[in-house]
């Protein structure tokens, strides 16, 4: 502990400058899912290795965003409907954005109650 202590600026100091060297490409803009739908659903994140993240439950006009780990990834999503959850909407793979760019996807129902999903990309902020 009394290490840590000790050489805090140091390591702190290290850690900063190894962020602003990375190379931009493996950093990415954010990702969100906005619900459309009118009904509550859920999402859940299924990884490269087969685990599966914590469901996110969304409910009708509400948005959640999130930063992925690396840019032009690809992230495997299933939609579920929050009122029977062993029902899928919809699967898919949704590509991460690169730095430059922030990406809403935005869950709506068509003209025969299916589930779409309609990619939009929003403005990021200028540095």
């Amino acid at each position: 502990m009394l290490f840590c202590q000790k050489h805090f600026r140091r390591i702190l100091a290290a850690g900063l400058a190894m962020l602003a060297l990375a190379p931009s490409s493996l950093l990415a803009g954010w990702m969100g899912f906005r619900n459309d739908t009118g009904q509550p659903v859920i999402i859940q994140e299924t990884y490269a290795t087969g685990r599966t993240g914590r469901p996110q439950k969304i409910f009708a006009n509400e948005t959640i965003r999130d930063t992925p780990p690396a840019a032009d990834i690809l992230r495997k999503f299933t939609i579920y409907d929050a009122n029977k959850p062993d029902r899928v909407l919809a699967t898919g793979t949704f590509p991460a954005p690169s730095a430059k760019d922030n990406l809403l996807y935005v869950i709506k129902t068509d003209a025969r109650g299916n589930i779409t999903i309609e990619p939009v990309q929003t403005p990021t902020a200028k540095k």
